[in-house]
């Protein structure tokens, strides 16, 4: 491609990329239809990438001698090296740029599982084509450099070298075509994500955000192109107009994979212009780029500046003397992604795990800033390389260390500067939590809710409850206050949760007023005996022991038993055996409930609560957990990240339902046929949805847009 038609097709890009973001912002959440031009154009790029990289690295490493494949392995992991040393220089110094604030509220409404992957699967490509088509890359890459190895040594290897650079040349001219619908992808792209991405107050998530994107533009706008200008012929000047399309095109797509025949042909081109292109050059870069792709890029690398940022965020920082530990562990964990690496890392440096929802939350925005370093990273790694191994290589000690000291300079006014201006920030804000404590009930039912239990409070003499209910017109509910997600008090004291949003539906169907009165373990069934409550809510676990001295309706949910632990211990019990052989000393609240625990793991001490916060509280000190459900457990971890949510093998499920005095089959038999009828109607999955799985946490707004906010059009 000549430098008029690429410097046109960049244009054209980026008029693309820029009418895109106006029609966003124009339309708003109509602009979202156009997501699906965007997936296509994807899906066309990258149709012909996985067979280009096979037959470019076959015919690049098998068209070449050993001695030439033995120069460019050492060139590329040296410089390879280089890059990942220069990359934990950025990492480390940025820290520097978070103010000095005490430790954030956590706000993330899930807890994580460790990501696990199959490194054999990943690099060993047992059977070659089934990693083609699953499109397992590094897999992929294994096979086409083993191929192009052994084919260095193969006599007649002509024809089949002519098959591949065939193959080559017809990917590269089907991608080139594909490439000249960028515009028309990139707006497409643009308009989807500036119409339907919302700005949310996300308080100090902030800071990692803003510390990222400087790290990211530094280090591809400076640093990587300053260096790559002063050890090769390439001016500062070419190397960011050579690499123009493909930094626009990864940057809003948020795909390296797609746009590394577009770097191969740039590359080139540039080669071309000083002529020093020739078969090996061709060569060297058409097995670097889609080699180097498999290794941890800077792209990757940046994103450990997460960790850093959670120990700041979380108030339990990494000591200088575990840095080394961490970079090896980051380095090598970044090889399974970066779904991998973090959640491991976290791990590995006591800082609360769940806090890697923090880092999805910024996915989307830190992706297209991550791909944009990894673009360049790719290019002036491939273009230093290259130089090396056909010796255009060129060190200006003079040069070099004037832009080591600019670069220092630059970087501490960079870091200063940000720290100031986020500091600022952090001063003048509000920092609220987003959390399940600001859930509310939709559509509430009238209600009162007693904090203590009324005096002389009974059901009518010889009154079943349903009639009882019908004729007085009051539903009374009894709750526990601290059975998160089932019932809770909000941050504004309104009693909510899973169990009282149903009972507020019950309330309203029946046409009767609510009132809430608590219960605790130990009065509960009295309470629901006397006729104080006409039923009993708060997640209660059907249990062999309950179930002797009360009336369960049918279950309406199942919830799998776990125990809450410290975080950094989330993985040393992974079965129950190893739970009852660890001696652990365990909470578990009620008497029934501690009794049960007590038969099931006799090795360990059993400790009874009379509420989950008597742990949190530091009431009960020495504890090593507490028994729980891991959905009940999931909604505490959203307030104490400290812990985490264990689910030792086997797994068991235990059923919740509502609890009824004795010998109340009528009443029973009603709530158990309403529950059939909400069930059928979708509406506990609604509430499944909403306080087990946290879909609710974020209430959605509709996105502003110019459309409806400022012309006021109604589209009716």
């Amino acid at each position: 491609m000549s430098d008029e038609r690429r410097s046109s097709l960049s244009r054209r890009i980026f008029i693309g990329l820029l009418l895109g973001v106006i029609t966003g912002i124009f339309l708003g959440e109509r602009a979202a239809p156009l997501g699906t031009v965007g997936r296509a154009y994807i899906g066309l790029l990258q149709m012909s990438i996985l067979p280009y990289m096979v037959a470019s690295l076959i015919a690049g490493i098998g068209g070449m001698d050993y001695t030439k494949a033995r120069r460019l392995a050492v060139t590329g992991g040296i410089v390879l090296l280089g890059s990942w040393l220069i990359a934990f220089v950025v990492i480390y110094l940025m820290p520097l740029a978070f103010p000095k604030a005490p430790a954030g509220s956590f706000f993330s409404p899930s807890m994580v599982e460790q990501a696990k992957v199959d490194f054999i699967d990943l690099y060993i490509p047992v059977n070659p084509f089934s990693v083609m088509a699953r499109t397992v890359v590094p897999a992929t890459a294994v096979f086409s450099v083993v191929f192009g190895i052994a084919l260095i040594g193969v006599r007649h290897k002509k024809p089949l070298l002519d098959f591949f650079t065939a193959t080559q040349e017809t990917l590269t001219r089907i991608a080139m075509m594909v490439i000249q619908l960028s515009p028309f992808g990139i707006f497409a792209i643009a308009a989807n994500a500036a119409g339907t991405l919302s700005i949310a107050d996300i308080g100090r998530l902030q800071v990692y955000i803003i510390v990222f994107i400087v790290a990211t533009l530094v280090m591809t706008f400076v640093i990587l192109p300053g260096l790559a200008s002063i050890l090769t012929p390439f001016s500062y000047r070419a190397i960011l107009r050579g690499c123009r399309a493909a930094l626009i095109t990864g940057f809003v797509t948020g795909n390296l994979f797609i746009v590394l025949p577009m770097l191969i042909e740039q590359a080139k081109s540039l080669f071309r212009e000083i002529g020093a292109e020739d078969e090996d050059t061709a060569r060297y870069i058409e097995v670097l780029i889609p080699t180097s792709f498999n290794f941890p890029n800077i792209g990757k690398l940046i994103t450990l500046i997460f960790v850093l940022f959670a120990g700041w965020f979380s108030g339990t920082e990494i000591p200088l003397q575990q840095y080394p530990t961490f970079s090896l562990l980051g380095l090598f964990t970044l090889f399974g992604g970066v779904d991998l690496a973090l959640p491991f890392l976290l791990d590995q440096m006591h800082i609360p795990a769940d806090l890697y929802q923090l880092y999805v939350v910024t996915g989307v925005i830190n992706g297209w800033f991550a791909t944009l370093l990894a673009v360049m990273n790719l290019f002036t790694f491939t273009l230093v390389a290259t130089a090396a191994a056909i010796g255009t290589l060129r060190i200006n000690w003079r040069r070099l260390g004037q832009f080591l000291l600019l670069t220092v300079l630059l970087m501490a006014g960079l870091i200063g500067t940000t720290r100031f201006v986020l500091s600022r920030l952090l001063a003048n804000e509000h920092i609220q939590a987003t959390t399940l404590l600001q859930m509310t009930i939709d559509n509430p039912a009238p209600a009162k809710v007693f904090k203590w239990p009324p005096k002389g409070q009974t059901g009518a003499s010889g009154s079943s409850p349903l009639r009882d209910v019908l004729e007085g017109g009051v539903l009374r509910v009894g709750y526990n206050a601290d059975n998160l997600p089932f019932t809770f008090f909000n941050d504004q004291g309104e009693l909510v949760g899973y169990d009282i949003a149903l009972c507020h539906r019950l309330a309203r169907e029946l046409g009767v007023r609510l009132e809430f009165i608590p219960w605790t373990y130990k009065t509960l069934i009295g309470q629901l005996k006397r006729g104080e409550i006409h039923l009993a809510v708060g997640g209660i676990l059907i249990t062999p022991g309950r179930l002797r001295k009360a009336l369960f309706t049918e279950p309406y949910m199942n919830v799998t038993l776990g125990l809450l632990v410290p975080d950094y211990r989330r993985n040393e019990f992974s079965t129950w055996e190893a739970v009852d052989n660890a001696g652990l000393r365990l909470g578990v609240p009620g008497k029934t409930l501690a009794a049960g625990a007590a038969k099931f793991m006799p090795a360990a001490e059993i400790v009874k609560l009379q509420s989950y916060e008597e742990f949190f509280s530091g009431k009960r000190t020495g504890l090593d957990g507490v028994v729980i459900s891991a959905e009940a457990g999931a909604a505490w971890t959203t307030i104490h990240p400290e812990y985490s949510v264990v689910v030792p093998e086997p797994h068991i499920a235990t059923p919740v339902a509502f609890a009824l005095a004795p010998g109340e089959l009528e009443w029973r038999i009603f709530l158990d046929t309403w529950l059939t009828l909400q069930r059928s109607r979708g509406f506990l999955k609604t509430l499944y949805d909403t306080w087990i799985l946290g879909k609710g946490v974020k209430k959605k707004y509709r996105r502003w847009s110019v459309l409806d906010d400022v012309l006021h059009w109604s589209g009716g």
